[in-house]
C-alpha cells in the first residue's frame, strides 16, 4: 500500500507543470474573462472542470494564469498532493510561477519544518518550500 501512494504521489507531484496555451474555451460562456496586454488569458470562471497543471479544477470557480500561461490559482474539484502536502478538495490553490505549491487548505493534518499544522486550515509556503504559516492546534 505504502509503495502504491509513493507511486501515485510521484506521479501527482510530477504532473503539476505549466498549462501553457490556457485560452478563454475553456472559460464559461457570458461571464467576465480577463486578458494580459498581450492577449494571454489572465483569469475566468471555467466551464467545466478541468485539468489545468495536474491540478483538477473546479467548474464555475475562476481560474488565474501567469502571463506565460502557467497555473496561477484555482479551485479544486479533487484532493491534491503536494510533497507531504495534501490539500483539501473543493479549497483555493495557489501557485508560484516556478509552479511550486504558494498556498491551499489542508486536508490533514501535516508536520513542516518542524511545526504542526493542522486540517482544514490554511497553509503558505515560500517559493523555496520553507513554510510560511499555517493553522497550529489549540
Amino acid at each position: 500500500m505504502k509503495y502504491c501512494l509513493l507511486i501515485l504521489s510521484l506521479l501527482l507531484v510530477l504532473g503539476v507543470a505549466p498549462a501553457l496555451g490556457a485560452d478563454a474555451s475553456i472559460c464559461n460562456p457570458g461571464t467576465n474573462v480577463a486578458y494580459y496586454p498581450n492577449g494571454e488569458l489572465k483569469s475566468c470562471p471555467l466551464r467545466d472542470i478541468v485539468q489545468l497543471g495536474g491540478v483538477t479544477c473546479n467548474m464555475l470557480a475562476e481560474a488565474e494564469f501567469y502571463e506565460l500561461g502557467m497555473l496561477k490559482s484555482c479551485v479544486t474539484r479533487d484532493f491534491f498532493l503536494y510533497e507531504d502536502i495534501v490539500c483539501n478538495e473543493y479549497g483555493r490553490i495557489s501557485f508560484y510561477q516556478s509552479g511550486k505549491l504558494e498556498s491551499c487548505i489542508l486536508s490533514s493534518r501535516v508536520e513542516v519544518d518542524g511545526k504542526i499544522c493542522v486540517e482544514q486550515e490554511a497553509i503558505s509556503l515560500f517559493e523555496n518550500g520553507r513554510l510560511k504559516s499555517c493553522g497550529t492546534p489549540r
